[in-house]
């Protein structure tokens, strides 16, 4: 998913892009950046000030090093922009604002990040309001801030992609801001949505599964892999397969949304690297003969602690992220079922006949790979030139996929060629 710091850079070039085209801002000065998170009991907010400009309108002699700024002006800074945000209820009655914290940001133009919370009073609605904001243009006058919101759930906005409200300057000090049209099923779908794409852009979360389902059409000979198991034995592993990662990624994806359980994501995402890699050497060599459902289940309880950090993003409160959960796991078991039934018909095609062996030892040798340069990435920081060329052939799923099918066909269709598998002695 999109950072939404790096959305949000591009919505500051794109501006200043308009700025620089536009007759008398040749020379654009840094702009604000007012990001918004709407939720049930409010608004939490982040303030991008550029301490350039927030030296000159709060007229003080801040420090033009992010760090120093903050620890040197950090709790006078909090009193400063508490007085110039002042949101309204529709009755006329002021919200509420707490700031939560203040941080540095460190880069060529440095920026303080201002983050706090807005609560309406009682009774009054959290998605309509008036946004009082002066914070630096109240002094300096051809300062600019550019409010957005980043995330509003009833309204389906979940994407990263902050959508933009309008732009605040010293003659417009104040924005009406209504997101009443949402509703509970706009939301439920954005994060079925939002389900969907995380799967089908988790590269290796499908990984996964497809290692685990390579071998689903063949039984197992001594110590290897052996001759095709049948259709209904293939599709009864691959079903078994299916539902163990399911319920294993629902239970953790549950949990960990709602708190219970946590740890760090350099572990967890260490954690599903290993586990692409075991599923590659169980698809070589049958190191978990029979019991692949506990692997996929196991595995999946990993894979659905991955799943919970893109909902505790958003910070939702108890009821929305009920809803979340049960949208978001609705969503990635359609794009689940999707793959399977894509690739599946094929695979199971395929494993009748002299390729099949060869197809398997590639494909699970080169998501053993990946999964190796994943590990070693996420585990220890080292430089993972494989990354990018699975991200592009992933990007390129349509084409393998039917690249595939037509390698399945064409070998099912050569009957002089023998293609078909040998008998050979077969253990379960």
């Amino acid at each position: 998913m999109i950072s939404p710091q790096f959305s949000l850079r591009l919505l500051l070039m794109g501006w200043f892009l308009l700025a620089a085209l536009t007759p008398g801002w040749s020379h654009p000065m840094p702009s604000s950046a007012v990001l918004l998170h709407l939720h049930n009991r409010g608004i939490n907010a982040q303030l991008y000030l550029p301490i350039i400009e927030l030296k000159l309108g709060w007229n003080k002699p801040l420090p033009m090093d992010a760090v120093k700024t903050v620890q040197q002006y950090g709790s006078e800074l909090k009193g400063y922009v508490k007085q110039h945000v002042r949101p309204v209820a529709p009755d006329g009655r002021p919200w509420t604002v707490t700031i939560n914290k203040v941080s540095p940001i460190v880069e060529q133009t440095p920026d303080v990040l201002v983050d706090l919370t807005m609560t309406p009073p009682p009774a009054a609605p959290a998605d309509k309001l008036t946004f009082n904001y002066d914070v630096i243009f109240h002094q300096l006058i051809t300062h600019t801030a550019i409010v957005s919101i980043a995330s509003d759930w009833h309204n389906g906005q979940l994407d990263g992609q902050p959508t933009l409200l309008g732009t605040m300057r010293d003659t417009a000090p104040s924005l009406i801001i209504d997101r009443s049209q949402g509703s509970w099923a706009r939301g439920f779908m954005g994060v079925f949505r939002l389900g969907m794409r995380h799967i089908a852009e988790g590269t290796d979360h499908l990984l996964f599964l497809l290692a685990l389902l390579l071998p689903a059409p063949l039984l197992v000979a001594g110590n290897r892999w052996g001759g095709y198991a049948g259709g209904k034995t293939a599709l009864w592993r691959i079903v078994k397969i299916a539902t163990a990662f399911t319920v294993g990624h629902s239970i953790t994806l549950i949990f960990g949304a709602i708190g219970w359980v946590h740890l760090p994501s350099a572990l967890i995402e260490s954690a599903i690297a290993l586990s692409i890699f075991i599923s590659a050497v169980h698809a070589l060599i049958p190191i978990f003969r029979g019991k692949e459902i506990f692997i996929a289940g196991g595995f999946g309880l990993v894979h659905g602690l991955a799943f919970a950090s893109t909902l505790t993003e958003f910070g939702f409160d108890p009821f929305i992220m009920i809803s979340s959960v049960f949208a978001f796991n609705i969503g990635i078991e359609v794009v689940q079922v999707l793959v399977i039934g894509l690739t599946m018909p094929w695979l199971v095609l395929l494993s009748r006949t002299r390729l099949y062996p060869t197809l398997r030892v590639i494909g699970a040798s080169l998501t053993g790979v990946a999964a190796a340069a994943w590990f070693f990435e996420r585990a220890f920081g080292w430089a993972n030139p494989i990354g990018p060329v699975v991200e592009s052939a992933a990007s390129h799923a349509h084409w393998l996929i039917i690249g595939l099918a037509i390698l399945s066909i064409a070998a099912t269709l050569i009957p002089k060629a023998r293609l078909e598998q040998p008998h050979l002695p077969e253990y379960q």
